[in-house]
């Protein structure tokens, strides 16, 4: 029987991080977003490139809501299916199809956010620079991003291959 005590101790861990992750994160943009509504103008600081003497109007600013309630979505489902996740593991159980298809959703879960990443400033500042004199749209790809897509296209592959590898335990318990 394999010591599964340091893999159990740490999943308990981060069970716990993401758990509370999961109900912090929304929360907090959640705040965000109130403040931006309340108060519109205080969205220009927050987005570089917009143009001085810009207006922002209460329908722009709730769109910029809407767009960050959005776009933390993926994040939160990825929070969750983590959560469920090393709940599992904590209690011992590694290799299964349940913990391959988890990971699965967690990796297409961070291809999502990947892709918000890029795209969440590019309608943000297309959104705030409607009214001005001048349109926006700039698109911004950096290697963080590249490297956070390619995690999440990395765990995407691993619970296919866990997927894989569960249904071929299967496959020899049921032989024994």
């Amino acid at each position: 029987m394999p010591d599964l005590s340091r893999l159990q101790r740490l999943s308990a861990a981060l069970y716990w991080v993401a758990l509370v992750l999961s109900v912090l994160l929304p929360v907090i943009v959640l705040a965000y977003a109130a403040k931006g509504v309340g108060d519109p103008a205080s969205l220009l600081a927050r987005v570089p490139g917009v143009g001085e003497g810009a207006s922002v109007t209460r329908f722009q600013a709730g769109m910029v809501a809407a767009v960050a309630l959005v776009s933390v979505l993926p994040m939160v489902a990825a929070l969750r299916a983590m959560t469920r996740l090393f709940g599992r593991y904590r209690e011992g159980e590694v290799l299964s199809d349940a913990n391959a298809e988890t990971i699965l959703q967690i990796g297409r879960a961070l291809l999502l956010v990947a892709v918000f990443t890029v795209l969440v400033p590019t309608v943000t500042t297309l959104i705030l620079t409607w009214n001005g004199p001048a349109r926006q749209l700039a698109i911004g790809l950096d290697s963080g991003t590249l490297g956070f897509l390619m995690a999440a296209g990395l765990l995407t592959v691993v619970g296919w291959a866990m997927r894989e590898a569960a249904r071929v335990k299967a496959e020899h318990e049921a032989f024994v």
